[in-house]
């Protein structure tokens, strides 16, 4: 018998969730009825398609096996969570019964997994006529949140533990416009040519050092869920061969469990600074004693480095320090200033706001973000200025953060382990070297 779904009574924009499949059951007759319904604005489609696709396949749940017996007039609701959403917006919205809603709270798994929701997340409501009976909600890619009505009228919440196989791959690129680019050529997701640059941030500057013919070999790992990849891991090991200079990493876990990346002579990679403040940004202007100010039209020494990037765009601490200042400072308009040991300080300005949670005199650690772009005091368009000041005195960023000191090496005691645990990945990237003949020069 063919059956269809019946028309859903939430208003919305409905969102088409490609292969959810008809629930059938072989010792009833009985079908459970999907009605794929988006709440939110503008919902992007293979967005709602893949959150459905890791809400629903993780295997037979307790929700679905109780689906699956409870015969035909089921109903599937599945919301993508909006901007400011709440989950008492939500019931209201479906017309759910809010003391659902409270006794579903009740239960510690279900609390903690449902208070935090973020724009995007989906929500899979299963539902008989007016009545509320489960509810899905992934909350990674190896753990769904289930909650269901149990044959006493009470609600049971479990967090279902789906484990991921991880398989190791190798692959490369070559640098034709940005690492993005070639990162998706090569088969790696953008996150992936991200962390490849956080990788190597020490020592290439990816917006000022990058070069067309660059090239990287990349060890990694993907992560599959029954037989199918559903996102990339971690890093493992990594080349980048920048303006005929090779750099090589190695992921190393140490005997306290904490991961590093190390030249393969196990040299920490890690220096005192960053060479640049931002990810993957350009840079629009250089340090320069002598330029022409673009607003006041005047000869004004340029004491910085400008990033130009969109306004929104992350900026980070380019070293470990404390935050002297937070605030407004005449044609810098939002500023940062950091002191880092030395008695150097690093100056962040023109940002549109600042990260939360930051205030004078708090520790803030290399990396950290700490504002955002934006174009606030003298300036002609969104972008980071950055200065370098040691002992009161402007030095050129991009040369200063160059000289930076690396962190400490692997301890003698386990260098036995760190051979042990990086020879095979080594081994990865010199066969990608000799077959690909790349001509290098050893850094």
């Amino acid at each position: 018998m063919a059956l269809t779904s019946p028309p859903s009574k939430v208003r919305g924009s409905m969102v088409p969730l490609r292969g959810m499949q008809l629930l059938c059951c072989a010792a009833v007759v009985g079908v459970g009825v999907h009605v794929g319904v988006g709440l939110g604005h503008r919902t992007d489609t293979a967005r709602v398609a893949m959150g459905a696709f890791e809400a629903t396949h993780q295997g037979e749940s307790a929700v679905d096996a109780a689906l699956q017996a409870a015969g035909a007039g089921l109903s599937e609701i599945s919301v993508v969570v909006r901007r400011n959403d709440t989950l008492d917006q939500i019931f209201r919205r479906l017309e759910l019964s809010l003391a659902d809603l409270a006794d579903i709270r009740a239960l510690d798994a279900a609390r903690q997994a449902l208070d935090r929701l973020r724009p995007g997340d989906l929500l899979t409501f299963f539902t008989r006529g007016e009545q509320l009976v489960g509810l899905k909600r992934p909350l990674s890619l190896s753990q769904t949140l289930h909650v269901e009505r149990n044959d006493t009228d009470q609600f049971v919440a479990n967090v279902e533990e789906v484990p991921l196989q991880r398989k190791v791959v190798t692959t490369g690129g070559t640098i034709e416009s940005t690492l993005i680019a070639a990162g998706n050529m090569a088969g790696m997701r953008e996150v992936t040519s991200l962390e490849l640059a956080e990788v190597f941030r020490w020592d290439v500057d990816f917006a000022l050092d990058l070069r067309v013919d660059d090239s990287f070999t990349l060890v990694y790992e993907q992560l599959l869920r029954d037989g199918e990849v559903v996102a990339d891991g971690n890093i493992l090991a990594a080349e980048f061969i920048n303006d005929g200079k090779r750099y090589r990493a190695v992921r190393y876990v140490n005997a306290a469990g904490k991961a590093d990346f190390y030249t393969p002579a196990g040299v920490s990679l890690r220096k005192a600074f960053l060479k640049s403040p931002m990810q993957l940004s350009r840079i629009s202007s250089v340090f320069n004693p002598r330029r022409k100010h673009p607003v006041l039209n005047t000869i004004r020494a340029h004491r910085g480095v400008d990033y130009a990037a969109p306004t929104g765009t992350p900026v980070r601490a380019a070293g470990a320090g404390r935050l002297e200042f937070r605030g407004v400072k005449g044609g810098f308009g939002n500023v940062i200033e950091i002191a880092h040991a030395g008695k150097v300080v690093t100056r962040y300005g023109h940002l549109s706001r600042f990260a939360s949670g930051l205030a004078t005199g708090s520790r803030v650690e290399q990396g950290q973000v700490i504002g955002y772009v934006g174009m606030t005091g003298l300036a002609t368009g969104p972008h980071l200025h950055f200065e370098y000041i040691k002992r009161g005195v402007f030095i050129d960023p991009q040369k200063a953060m160059r000289r930076g000191e690396p962190g400490p090496p692997v301890p003698a005691s386990e260098r036995g382990a760190f051979d042990l645990q990086t020879a095979p990945l080594l081994a990865e990237l010199n066969a990608r070297q000799s077959a690909t003949g790349a001509a290098l020069v050893a850094r």
